[in-house]
């Protein structure tokens, strides 16, 4: 677990080096002044994969229509001219769909909001620079999750049966379920319910982890 900690730790150095690159040390994601909307629907089969890689920004994740993945974007910049720089790629896979976004390094005050409806059995595998992932499903299967800083919300049904693996190198865990297995401030490794049914493993460098019901 010591390892694992310090590799979160020298993802969040690099991750803030990057920041700092910029030459702007007032970077916010939290008020820009001008956005671009865009949205995309997909059909997919059972058991699908949703892929989010998302720079800067919100992830909101949400059951919907049981074969269908509607994705709507939205582009935040501190200047207008900025908004045409900022890449929105929403991609269909074999088995179900990719979201990416990028941004220029030169850029500042850029994000991405995303929010997403997807399958109660869709598998997520969600990933964040800087911001917030927020995912209210059922979590079976293979589900990941990981944010190099910021906060992940994990809103899960009462009679969820799932493995957790949850880890922050700097910041907080709060589970809302009863956990069998270890439970640590910075690691919990352990079953909720039977854990039959899926196994999440959710990664934050610094920030918080809230695992909570419906």
């Amino acid at each position: 677990m010591n390892l694992i900690r310090a590799i979160w730790s020298v993802a969040l150095l690099l991750f803030i080096s990057a920041l700092g690159c910029s030459g702007d040390d007032s970077i916010s994601v939290s008020s820009p002044r001008y956005s671009e909307l865009s949205d995309s629907s997909f059909a997919v089969g059972d058991s699908s994969v949703l892929e989010i890689s998302n720079f800067a920004g919100k992830v909101d994740v949400t059951s919907g229509n049981p074969h269908v993945v509607h994705v709507v974007a939205k582009k935040w910049a501190g200047r207008q001219g900025d908004l045409d720089e900022i890449e929105v790629e929403m991609v269909e896979l074999q088995n179900g769909v990719h979201v990416g976004t990028a941004s220029p390094s030169g850029l500042n005050n850029v994000s991405v909001d995303l929010a997403v409806t997807v399958p109660t059995d869709l598998r997520p595998n969600l990933q964040a620079g800087a911001g917030t992932i927020s995912y209210k499903g059922r979590a079976e299967g293979e589900c990941f999750f990981a944010v190099s800083a910021g906060s992940i919300t994990l809103r899960l049904p009462a009679d969820v049966n799932v493995e957790v693996y949850l880890s922050v190198a700097a910041g907080t865990i709060r589970v809302d379920f009863p956990v069998t297995g270890q439970i640590g401030a910075h690691v919990v490794d352990g079953i909720i319910g039977t854990g039959v049914d899926g196994r999440i493993v959710a990664q934050v460098g610094a920030g918080n982890i809230i695992v909570t019901s419906q």
